[in-house]
């Protein structure tokens, strides 16, 4: 009977590590889907943002071409700049936030609900 018990002791403590382990690793998991999305948005956002930085400049000067004003050009540009500004400011939520929070539920249990349905 005390050997059936220590042999249940012994599964049991077992069994838990073997969860802890599985934890850890789903968490790992879920870290490393994180940070490599998180990455990949650093590195994306910088490339378009050199782009868009170019672009500006290409646009100002354009602009500096048909009113014949450098100021004005730029001008032009940066109230372009000022007009996106303002709607990002207006509908942040329903652009930014909702999504990311979305994105990063949808990494984070993806693969939780997909462990728990095998």
């Amino acid at each position: 009977m005390l050997e059936d018990i220590d042999n249940m002791k012994k599964d049991i403590q077992d069994y838990l590590e073997i969860k802890f382990d599985l934890i850890r690793l789903q968490i790992a998991e879920s870290l490393s889907r994180i940070l490599s999305s998180v990455i990949n948005m650093v590195i994306l956002c910088f490339l378009l943002a050199l782009i868009l930085f170019f672009l500006s400049f290409s646009a100002a000067y354009y602009f500096s071409s048909l009113l014949h004003s450098n100021e004005l050009g730029f001008l032009c540009v940066t109230g372009f700049y000022g007009l996106i500004l303002l709607f990002f400011i207006i509908f942040r939520k329903r652009i930014i936030e909702r999504p990311v929070i979305k994105a990063m539920v949808k990494l984070i249990f993806s693969k939780i609900s997909s462990d728990e349905e095998n």
